[in-house]
């Protein structure tokens, strides 16, 4: 598995592909697909220290043809968070998308954090891809809390337990050329810095973009482009204090290997530095492992990556705190 070696620190940052074992790319499948792809259902979403609603997204795959895949939504689970810590059970609603008379997919549903009826706008491209969404009705994402998740869905039972980790502020951002010795320097890359909680095994989860957006937007749940600007990293190699790392900016789905740029099409960029418990980080390390190891194709191998949920489920349950910084992006050099 190919990891990037970020100069001045003897770091391994593994590119991951956020959700690629779920959503839909371009590969061919068999229809005769094993039961425990068949059977499975496939969870997405996540709580954050944003402000609330929370989205999530529940599906199961549906074979139409031996050269389409396509993720049904499921509308009729019962879905029940529970904010350990509080005390606070939370049984999400479902939300469900509408075609408007102007362009676009449209969400409606209430904001229990503003106290009022809201709304949200994609482009149309995402209908078909957006049924089987479910907000919060009652929780906040609060660091150091303790989460439940369970699923209800034809009889069965599935289950999950997550802590929020505390964020980790990112001290400073720059925004430069950075050369990676292949003869063609990045002309605009964003380099933190930050300072890791001591005596602790930290696991980051690291989005780049050139608009900020909550981490808990229904966008970003239903967000289908095949490049994913996200990475993860593991502090076993660093110092407390990281100076001037140079943050990977993803990969494709197509193609198993980094890109060559960054989403830098404004003039600002933003980076966001989540939170990740060992069991989130190992999941994501075996799917880009196994992905890998299937030269990127779909194919029944990446089912085998144990999620954080019980039962036959595909994705895992997150529950991630972060900080965010951006940086401007000099378009004279």
């Amino acid at each position: 598995m190919n990891r990037f070696q970020c100069f001045n620190h003897s770091i391994r940052l593994v590119v991951l592909f956020f959700c690629l074992l779920f959503l839909s790319c371009e590969e061919a499948f068999d229809v005769d697909m094993p039961d425990n792809l068949a059977n499975g259902i496939v969870f997405q979403g996540v709580i954050s220290n944003d402000s609330p609603p929370y989205f999530f997204q529940l599906t199961k795959p549906a074979a139409i043809s031996a050269a389409t895949r396509y993720y049904e939504g499921i509308e009729d689970a019962l879905i029940v968070i529970e904010d350990v810590t509080a005390g606070i059970k939370d049984t999400l609603t479902l939300i469900v998308p509408q075609t408007g008379e102007y362009s676009g997919t449209y969400f409606y549903y209430y904001n229990y954090h503003k106290k009022k009826e809201d709304e949200v706008i994609l482009s149309d491209n995402v209908f078909p891809k957006s049924r089987g969404v479910y907000a919060t009705t009652k929780i906040y994402g609060i660091e150091g809390h303790t989460y439940t998740l369970d699923i209800y869905y034809k009889g069965e039972h599935h289950t999950a337990t997550e802590t929020m980790i505390p964020k980790t502020p990112i001290i400073d951002l720059k925004v430069q050329e950075f050369d990676l010795d292949n003869g063609k320097p990045i002309p605009w890359a964003p380099i933190i810095s930050f300072v890791n909680q001591p005596d602790v095994d930290n696991y980051y989860l690291f989005y780049i973009e050139q608009y900020s957006f909550p981490v808990a937007s229904i966008g970003k749940l239903l967000d289908t482009r095949e490049q994913w600007a996200y990475s993860i990293l593991s502090d076993k190699f660093l110092g407390d204090e990281v100076v001037d790392l140079l943050v990977s900016e993803g990969e494709s789905v197509k193609r198993l290997y980094p890109q060559s740029g960054y989403p830098v099409s404004a003039d600002t960029i933003f980076v966001t530095l989540q939170s990740l418990s060992k069991a989130c980080y190992d999941i994501y390390d075996k799917a880009i492992e196994q992905m890998r190891t299937d030269g990127g194709a779909y194919s029944p191998t990446p089912t085998s990556v144990k999620s954080n949920i019980s039962g036959n489920v595909w994705g895992m349950f997150r529950v991630s705190a972060y900080s965010k910084r951006y940086g401007l992006v000099d378009r004279k050099k």
